[in-house]
């Protein structure tokens, strides 16, 4: 460990903060998304990297993928940026601090906001602090069924009281972090109402070209689907922003489109970090007792990562019926790494409105009406058969190529190197 350690501890090298799949996976199961975000982030990087994780059985440390991955905390533990701090001593010339970061990532509010502090203590301790933030949430109200607030005068005052939190909570996140990335454009220009805008950047979500290829034939004899049929396919942990009870209710009475029988799937099952609430229960209950009663759906529940790309090759269309867009997604990279057809809710559409995203539109002649629908059934399933005939299909596919390459883990790995490695308060006392 004391070899690894010297070899680590220099000043060029990047610490990331973040929860992390387990070894020798990139999807693992019962953690967050973006536990694999950061390890195709880390793995692609040119720089040495440590990475302080979470600890899954017991505290360890190894080398992987020329990663160090030091795995020292406890998510939910009071004392997690304590257990952090601890560690950081032994890599003391490293100054260059990264943290991935989501609300419910590391637990409960007290660990949540606890990272001001923690931030705070970088500072004084002169390092480089810089954070991704993976949401961006200005008005809790538009995301209620998410955190479990009713329509009662109660939780009117509660929505009050989160939205106060979160805009207080950016504020000194700002002033705390050297840098703060996030994944989408659009969520910059939210973020500046709270954040100088100067220390924020936009660095794309990164996409997985590394993924296996498989042929619609094999992957479907592989999940006994038959060949002639139309598979849609929902995919993600089963939660209320992201519209999984919205997909079932469009698509559960919907035998045939354009004449084939339809096959459902929801890819995906309960969310690791909101299982634990009473709210988020009955609301994946709801959903289960949804699918049990459609003769055309299945649930997988988690799909192990090895037959992820089996789900996404079989699939025809890839819906997103998202009621908010707060986060860059996951579920979007997955598919431009498989390259299939999709369509999106309106709510949610606004994250095309990056600049990358219009240029390669207009590269390839999509626009965003081609894939966009009102957040209404009669409105989805005829964009559901718009799509899959071929003229549009064949457009949004193209998109999804080029789109792979040029937000591949690899560019973005670089971008990361670059923001990074530049001194906001050197550039500003030069401009």
């Amino acid at each position: 460990m004391k070899k690894l350690i010297s070899l680590y501890n220099n000043p060029d090298t990047l610490m990331m903060i973040t929860l992390y799949p387990k070894k020798g996976e990139l999807y693992s199961r019962g953690t967050s998304g973006v536990a694999s975000y950061a390890k195709n982030i880390a793995r692609h990087m040119k720089r040495k990297v440590v990475v302080l994780a979470d600890v899954i059985s017991s505290p360890e440390a190894y080398e992987e993928d020329n990663v160090l991955v030091v795995r020292c905390f406890r998510r939910g533990s009071p004392l997690l940026w304590l257990q952090i701090l601890k560690t950081m001593r032994s890599f003391g010339l490293v100054r260059n601090i990264h943290i991935q970061f989501d609300f419910a990532m590391y637990g409960h509010i007290f660990p949540t906001t606890s990272v001001l502090l923690f931030l705070g203590c970088l500072s004084l301790f002169g390092k480089k602090a810089s954070v991704t933030l993976h949401h961006v949430i200005m008005d809790v109200r538009k995301i209620s069924g998410h955190i479990g607030l009713g329509k009662s005068l109660k939780d009117s005052i509660k929505g009050k009281i989160y939205n106060s939190y979160f805009h207080i909570f950016y504020a000194f996140l700002g002033i705390f972090s050297q840098r703060v990335v996030v994944l989408e454009e659009p969520l910059k220009e939210k973020l500046e109402r709270r954040i100088d805008r100067d220390k924020i950047e936009f660095i794309p979500h990164g996409v997985d070209t590394k993924v296996k290829l498989l042929t619609k034939s094999e992957a479907r004899k592989r999940l006994g689907i038959p060949q002639n049929d139309y598979v849609i396919m929902f995919f993600g942990y089963v939660n209320w922003f992201k519209g999984a009870d919205i997909f079932v209710s469009y698509f559960k009475e919907i035998d045939a489109i354009l004449k084939r029988k339809v096959h459902c799937i929801v890819g995906g099952g309960i969310s690791p970090t909101m299982k634990d609430e009473p709210f988020y229960q009955t609301y994946y209950q709801k959903v289960l007792n949804e699918i049990e009663t459609a003769e055309n759906f299945k649930i997988t529940g988690y799909i192990p990562q090895n037959k992820i790309g089996y789900y996404f090759s079989a699939s025809d269309l890839l819906v997103l019926p998202y009621r908010y867009f707060m986060t860059a997604s996951g579920v979007l990279s997955l598919l431009f790494s498989y390259q299939k057809p999709f369509i999106v809710s309106d709510n949610f559409s606004e994250i095309f409105e990056s600049n990358d995203f219009r240029s390669v539109f207009g590269e390839v002649g999509l626009r965003k009406r081609d894939f966009v629908f009102e957040l209404n059934k009669k409105s989805c399933i005829t964009m559901s058969e718009n799509v899959l005939k071929n003229g549009i299909k064949n457009k949004i596919v193209n998109m999804t190529k080029i789109v792979r390459e040029k937000r591949s883990y690899k560019n973005t790995a670089k971008m990361y190197e670059k923001v990074l490695s530049t001194n906001l308060w050197a550039t500003k006392s030069h401009s």
